[in-house]
């Protein structure tokens, strides 16, 4: 009788201690797949890769990492549905089914608008590289020039925004950014995309950020999480609003 109750109290406890683990590697899992759901066209692949590099960096756990993207993700989620509750409807990244042109401004300038995507709102941002040239990185096509004339945007939503330093960083960040025209692919990751390389596939905030990064040492994230989102460089302190559209 003693014996199979110390067998049974052991058997309690090893399955307590054990939960633990499970309930980690469930947690973790969860995470991933809620990432995912968000952001589809991110490959599990790419996500764990990235997540696994920069754990190997940072000391950090890969589940302390895939809660902090999924923190960051909601977090901007958030704000794009508060932002179409108070505006109502708004283009499609990339595309140019808005109202208004987003007119012209200085070099190293840059315009946020408001975009949908089928998946989320993350919002879309481009650079000016003259008056009336716009660089941005679309889906499909990469980074690309546009004219301002052509590039529309809905009115109410968008805004012109100028970057706090020098002439010569803003004219060398919107140089940079040009040239990677035809030669830098879109992607999807904008996750962890603070931690991807400067040259190669980037979407649109990842273009300005590594502008500004790259020439005046600037940081245009709001936050400093592992993700840059358009939102991210609209709100960074070392950014002033120029007018709205």
């Amino acid at each position: 009788m003693k014996k199979h109750l110390l067998c049974s109290v052991l058997a309690f406890c090893l399955a307590a201690f054990s939960v633990p683990s499970a309930f980690a590697q469930n947690h973790t899992i969860s995470y991933k797949d809620e990432i995912l759901q968000m952001q589809p066209d991110l490959t599990s692949q790419e996500l764990l890769s990235t997540v696994r590099s920069i754990a190997k960096n940072t000391g950090d756990t890969e589940e302390a990492l895939l809660k902090q993207i999924y923190k960051e993700l909601k977090n901007d989620e958030t704000k794009g549905k508060n932002e179409k509750q108070q505006k109502g409807e708004f283009g499609t990244m990339g595309g140019s089914g808005g109202t208004v042109s987003v007119g012209t401004s200085t070099k190293g300038n840059f315009y946020y608008t408001a975009s949908q995507t089928a998946y989320m709102n993350h919002g879309h941002v481009g650079m000016y590289y003259t008056s009336s040239t716009i660089v941005e990185s679309v889906p499909d096509t990469g980074v690309r020039t546009i004219s301002t004339t052509l590039r529309k945007v809905d009115q109410g939503d968008a805004q012109v925004k100028s970057v706090t330093t020098s002439t010569t960083n803003r004219d060398n960040a919107a140089n940079w950014a040009f040239s990677r025209v035809g030669i830098d692919a879109y992607s999807y990751n904008f996750v962890t995309n603070r931690t991807t390389s400067h040259i190669g596939d980037k979407n649109c905030s990842k273009l300005i950020w590594s502008a500004y990064k790259l020439n005046g040492n600037l940081d245009l994230d709001v936050d400093g999480g592992l993700g840059v989102y358009p939102r991210d460089v609209r709100d960074a302190p070392d950014t002033k609003l120029v007018r709205n559209i």
